[in-house]
């Protein structure tokens, strides 16, 4: 008997446009600290396990953090872009449809935004 695969339209990975809605201790005060924008996320063509998520933040096209992905977790290692430092964690639900992101934002302006972000596709 010969049985073949049916793929089940899930794929494993975060590239692509997702949404983001982003709640934040000080940007954006004047909407309560929530805001909603478009991210790209882009896999390294070297690391299968680096992205760029381009508008990260909403700091703009061009703009990007470089995260790394180990199983469903996501690490923002520290780093500086468009001198602002970031760093922070996050999960990938099951379906690869939502991720959940903590972070932070430090402009060396004397108070850090504590960031609570989730994408979705």
């Amino acid at each position: 008997m010969f049985t073949g695969c049916i793929p089940d339209g899930t794929e494993e990975t975060l590239e692509g446009s997702w949404s983001c809605m982003e709640t934040s201790t000080i940007f954006m005060e004047s909407l309560k600290g929530t805001t909603v924008y478009p991210v790209y996320f882009a896999q390294d063509v070297v690391d299968d396990n680096t992205y760029y998520i381009d508008n990260f933040y909403q700091l703009g096209d061009g703009v990007d953090v470089k995260i790394k992905v180990s199983g469903h977790s996501l690490i923002l290692e520290p780093q500086t872009v468009d001198g602002i430092k970031f760093k922070g964690t996050g999960t990938i639900d099951t379906s690869y449809e939502l991720i959940t992101f903590t972070y932070t934002a430090d402009d060396d302006g004397g108070e850090i935004d504590h960031v609570q972000a989730e994408y979705t596709r």
